[in-house]
């Protein structure tokens, strides 16, 4: 059985938080009741024992905890969802199992529960290290909780800890996106994710930043931040294997190199988006809908059916995400496409100005550093 035949990845969604970030667009919310979070959990378990069948669970299988923030959970709930999970055989001989953790939510004893119950991977949701800028967009933590968590998370047992960082933020300048960069790379950090800030419409961002009551770095500054994010990290060990990922050797999100290289894997709770190879199923993100349609045996979500083109055209630039690149080989296993011809003529032009390279020794496409830069130019190619 080809590994694009059976599942490689299991997510589970915890859509709570203590306060929503300003910026934030994702399907989590605060203000729910431990009552709500005790039905929300019974159903996800109900949804595990009900769905997991729907293609084989490759044995090492990843796993992460998402949301939101599943740190929230209490620890009962929380095993809770692990044990349906091992039942059920979505938890078997993980390769890789994560947890996202809100710094402000974070205590030694409670990091020592996860590492016990399972967990080898925590993410630290940081965002930044300078106190104005977490505060500008509603971020529950200081800057020294998120060292301090990353301190605590060592002394629990976790070898591999990852960060996300975000450049672009409100008032950040390059010198303070800087100083973010260098304390978090001096704790031993060998994962980090950066991102450059997005303003989604209909965040209360988006409405301050519109009102202009809150300003944001300039195209240049953004451009050099991104520059300083590149130069810095490659500079520390810290490869880059996606556009957005650096890590040491070995310290690569193995879950989330799933969803690059496109592979099957299935998702739990409310607003989580499965894939089988052929469709997508995405449950609805209302989380006292998701709650009912579970418990009266109802599927509360879309099912998106997807054209071989569509398939072709997701593989192709997920793959082309990573700095590995994609393999044509499987691209012709998978899909019976040849990438030269059928798209070769338009992408003659990248690889001209070396933003693209065809790798005929090792039978790999892959972006160069300057072409993950431009990557969107070349990504809307496959999808015409």
């Amino acid at each position: 059985m080809q590994k694009w035949e059976q599942i490689q990845g299991v997510y589970v969604h915890t859509p709570f938080c203590l306060q929503k970030c300003l910026y934030c667009d994702f399907a989590s919310y605060a203000g729910f009741d431990m009552e709500t979070m005790t039905k929300y959990v019974e159903a996800v378990c109900i949804e595990i024992a009900r769905r997991s069948n729907i293609l084989p669970v490759a044995e090492q299988a990843t796993l992460y905890f998402g949301g939101g923030t599943p740190s929230l959970l209490p620890e009962k709930l929380l095993a809770k969802l692990v044990e349906a999970l091992q039942k059920n055989g979505c938890w078997r001989q993980p390769a890789e199992v994560t947890i996202e953790v809100n710094p402000g939510t974070a205590d030694l004893a409670k990091l020592r529960f996860f590492r016990e119950l399972g967990f080898d991977r925590i993410s630290f949701g940081v965002q930044s290290l300078n106190d104005g800028e977490l505060r500008a967009v509603g971020r529950i933590h200081t800057a020294r909780e998120a060292l301090q968590a990353v301190e605590m998370a060592e002394r629990a047992g976790f070898t591999r800890i990852s960060a996300d960082l975000i450049y672009g933020l409100p008032e950040q300048t390059l010198q303070t996106l800087g100083t973010s960069l260098r304390a978090l790379v001096n704790t031993g950090l060998q994962h980090l994710s950066v991102y450059g800030l997005t303003v989604e419409e209909k965040t209360p961002l988006a409405e301050l930043v519109d009102k202009g009551k809150l300003q944001l770095p300039d195209e240049d500054t953004q451009l050099a931040m991104y520059e300083l994010v590149q130069e810095y990290l490659a500079a520390q060990g810290l490869h880059r294997y996606e556009i957005s990922n650096y890590a040491a050797a070995g310290q690569e999100s193995r879950h989330n190199l799933v969803y690059w290289q496109y592979l099957p894997y299935l998702s739990f709770g409310s607003a989580a988006c499965s894939f089988d190879g052929d469709r997508r199923f995405t449950s609805t993100a209302a989380v006292l809908d998701y709650i009912d349609g579970i418990n009266i045996g109802k599927t509360t979500g879309t099912i998106e059916e997807l054209m071989r083109e569509t398939q072709l055209a997701e593989y192709l630039f997920m793959g082309l995400r990573t700095a590995a690149g994609i393999d044509l080989m499987e691209t012709r296993q998978r899909f019976d496409c040849d990438v030269m011809f059928e798209f070769g003529s338009e992408l003659e032009k990248f690889i001209k100005e070396n933003l693209l390279i065809l790798d005929d020794r090792h039978g790999r496409m892959r972006l160069t550093e300057q072409g993950m830069r431009f990557s969107n130019e070349i990504f809307e190619i496959f999808v015409k």
